[in-house]
């Protein structure tokens, strides 16, 4: 089920590469979509409002539906219209591409409240389970981007009768509208799962359900010292020996961090994601297109292995992220000629400080996740885990688009021109 929560965006991001030379907008298109994703928290403002005038009426399973269903048509539409353009205020822009990115926007970002929401129905350790249905929304379109191939690399050509270079753009082995139509029928792949899930007895035969609505931390240490994790790897008793129910400020600070890595990793790194790569070659941003996500599932299994961390290590490991965050604004801030540009080492440690900051404070953001599961009493706090995670998302996009749009302090390159002279 879970596999439909934000599979579509990340097909999106993973197609960037192909589809930035072919828009008006060029290197500046993933600013306005990050604006579209803070436009689209409206969704869990909306779904916050419902849920506190319907009380206890409320149920999210409706919502679920409506989310999956809808995903699948604006796919479909997204598919046929990415390359349509609308003449507003005097210029170009891809209003049918930004339009239904809102849409799914809308979508996901209130799928991250519902869906988390919905597993208050299930015991603890099928938390894991959930975060590795979402971080596998990363894997379909990364297998789908390898099969298809580097696209829309700049390939300069001498016009007749003149010394200026145009350029022309290569062709992937199939188009960005097959990729998306792929895209819309796993999702609705991801509804049928859920029709299972729901209508037959699947949850019975697993023991999944929740025998205690409130969560009792003790029965949940119990289940976790005597079961093993999904996909058969096991757990010592003495990495979840939370014997104690966690207090306030924890639950603060934890949330407080969380906040705080969404807005740097999601919110500011990824408008600036043409600007930090594109200057290091077409093929360095495709690589990172494709390995960053699979830090997300990666990050998933390590907490197979370690579910939770302390607060310490959380704090530790968050300062380290947000510095290989920060070292990557920096190279964007550089643009079009920053340190070790056109390189293959530059493009090398591009490409791996992606991955590690992306590895890590998504692992950090499971920890986290897992510990409030387990600690904290209340049923409440995975609404609480879910409004921080966008929360941060806005905190982070909104300064980054008036940076890369209003003040323009982040240069991007044009086609056939050289840049970075000896």
């Amino acid at each position: 089920m879970n596999l439909s929560s934000w599979i579509d965006l990340s097909g999106v991001f993973v197609e960037l590469p192909i589809i930035i030379p072919l828009t008006p907008e060029g290197w500046k298109l993933p600013s306005l979509i990050g604006l579209c994703m803070c436009a689209a928290h409206i969704g869990p403002l909306l779904l916050i409002i419902i849920r506190w005038r319907q009380k206890n009426r409320f149920s999210e399973i409706p919502y679920i539906y409506i989310i999956i269903i809808i995903g699948i048509i604006s796919c479909c539409v997204m598919a046929v219209s990415w390359q349509k353009t609308v003449v507003l205020f005097g210029r170009k822009r891809s209003i049918w591409l930004l339009s239904t990115i809102f849409t799914l926007g809308f979508l996901d970002c209130t799928s991250s409240l519902v869906y988390f929401d919905y597993m208050k129905r299930f015991r603890a350790r099928y938390l894991s389970a959930t975060f590795l249905g979402e971080a596998f929304t990363a894997i379909p379109p990364t297998l789908l981007a390898v099969l298809q191939g580097v696209g829309s690399e700049a390939i300069c050509v001498q016009t007749a009768n003149s010394t200026i270079l145009e350029a022309t753009y290569s062709q992937p082995r199939f188009s960005s509208t097959v990729f998306l139509f792929c895209i819309a029928g796993i999702v609705f792949l991801s509804l049928i799962a859920f029709i299972l899930l729901r209508w037959t007895n699947i949850v019975t035969m697993a023991d999944a359900a929740e025998k205690n609505p409130l969560n009792n931390i003790k029965s949940s240490i119990e289940i976790q010292q005597h079961e093993t994790f999904p996909m058969n790897i096991d757990i010592q008793p003495t990495q979840l020996q939370h014997t104690s129910e966690m207090s306030f400020s924890t639950l603060i600070l934890l949330l407080s961090l969380l906040v705080f890595s969404g807005a740097i990793l999601i919110g500011c790194l990824q408008p600036l994601i043409t600007y930090s790569l594109l200057p290091f070659g077409q093929k360095t941003f495709y690589y990172t297109s494709i390995l960053s996500p699979l830090a997300y599932p990666s990050a998933c299994f390590l907490s197979f292995r370690w579910p939770t961390i302390t607060t310490r290590t959380t704090i530790v490991e968050t300062i380290i992220g947000v510095s290989l965050c920060i070292f990557i604004v920096c190279t964007a801030w550089q643009s079009p000629c920053p340190w070790m540009a056109d390189t293959l080492y530059g493009s090398i440690v591009m490409v791996t400080t992606w991955f590690l900051a992306t590895l890590i404070l998504a692992y950090i953001r499971i920890a986290i996740g897992n510990r409030i599961k387990m600690e904290w009493i209340d049923e409440k706090g995975m609404f609480y885990f879910g409004i921080s995670t966008e929360l941060g998302v806005i905190l982070g996009t909104i300064p980054m688009f008036f940076l890369v749009n209003i003040f323009q302090i982040f240069v991007e390159r044009l086609p056939c021109q050289t840049y970075c002279k000896i």
